[in-house]
């Protein structure tokens, strides 16, 4: 059970509609269904009675609803107190990144710098690190996304008390590893045409994400072999042994100032109609400590000219 699963459950009350809410929390219908059925499937009963007009609380699911408000009222003051107890601490520092290993890079050379700093580094898909940066786990999060869903990401972000600033945007690129053919070849960019008959492997939040899919815009939702992961590593690993490839929003310019993962070649998307951006967030109510602003100051280092190239 997780408390956005007793959030949703509290709007989708509030309203009486699963539809409704599901535009409140910024999410799709179907996913919102299928959260609520797993929560009601972990609890062993249901909570709301479907019907034609809409929803209603079961007896039990109205009593579970009452004691949802309570929790995630404690949650909220809980959250208040770890963010006065962050701000006197200011020797601790806290990031949730999506599995960028240029950030990882800029975490290590803060840290070869301020040797007295406590660091916590946590990595996860989009939804993860805004999650771990709103209920004040981490200070900062930099999150990854596609110009096809840009706006609605930010009017997300907006919603959930947020802020985000951009690092950089690039062109729509392609990772394969060596188990691919395609590792060998000689140049930097690749069409879509030659990718579109290789499996294809993806985070599972791009699977279920509510907006237009990415394999959708490009084209790609015709192939039907695809692997789903969640985490990096099993990613690296399936790259490494199959000939699959994978989408990313990975900036060429960050790892041409640090190094990329040694297996893996990164190919930009040729006449590609969208691109890759990278940003950070925070809380609006938290001000940055001088560590977070630090740690800021090195990383945006690594998006400066390399051979006369400019971010986007």
């Amino acid at each position: 059970m997780k408390i956005e699963q007793l959030e949703q459950a509290v709007k989708i009350a509030e309203m009486n509609s699963i539809s409704l809410a599901a535009e409140e929390l910024f999410i799709s219908q179907p996913n919102l269904s299928l959260s609520i059925r797993k929560l009601e499937q972990e609890i062993g009963y249901p909570i709301f009675l479907r019907t034609n007009k809409g929803v209603k609380t079961t007896p039990l699911g109205q009593n579970f609803i009452d004691s949802a408000k309570i929790i995630l009222m404690q949650f909220h003051e809980l959250q208040k107190l770890g963010a006065s107890l962050a701000m006197k601490d200011q020797r601790s520092f806290s990031v949730a990144h999506m599995h960028y290993r240029y950030v990882n890079h800029a975490i290590a050379q803060l840290f070869s710098i301020r040797h007295d700093l406590r660091m916590e580094v946590r990595e996860g898909l989009r939804n993860t690190v805004i999650d771990l940066v709103e209920r004040r786990v981490c200070e900062l999060g930099l999150i990854g996304m596609y110009s096809h869903y840009h706006k609605m990401t930010l009017r997300r972000l907006e919603i959930r008390g947020l802020q985000y600033f951009r690092l950089c945007s690039s062109p729509g690129s392609v990772i394969v590893g060596l188990g691919s053919p395609l590792y060998h070849l000689p140049q930097t960019e690749i069409s879509l045409s030659e990718i579109k008959d290789y499996p294809i492997v993806i985070y599972e939040e791009s699977e279920l994400e509510s907006y237009a899919s990415i394999l959708e815009v490009l084209g790609l939702d015709k192939q039907a072999r695809r692997i789903v992961v969640t985490e990096r590593a099993t990613l690296g690993d399936i790259l490494d042994k199959t000939e699959a490839v994978s989408l990313t929003t990975t900036n060429r310019i960050a790892y041409q100032n640090t190094d990329y993962y040694p297996t893996m070649r990164c190919f930009q998307l040729r006449d590609c109609p969208i691109t890759g951006e990278v940003g950070w967030i925070k809380r609006k109510d938290t001000p940055l400590s001088d560590v977070s602003l630090e740690f800021l100051q090195i990383l945006s280092s690594y998006f400066t000219v390399v051979n006369g190239e400019l971010p986007l």
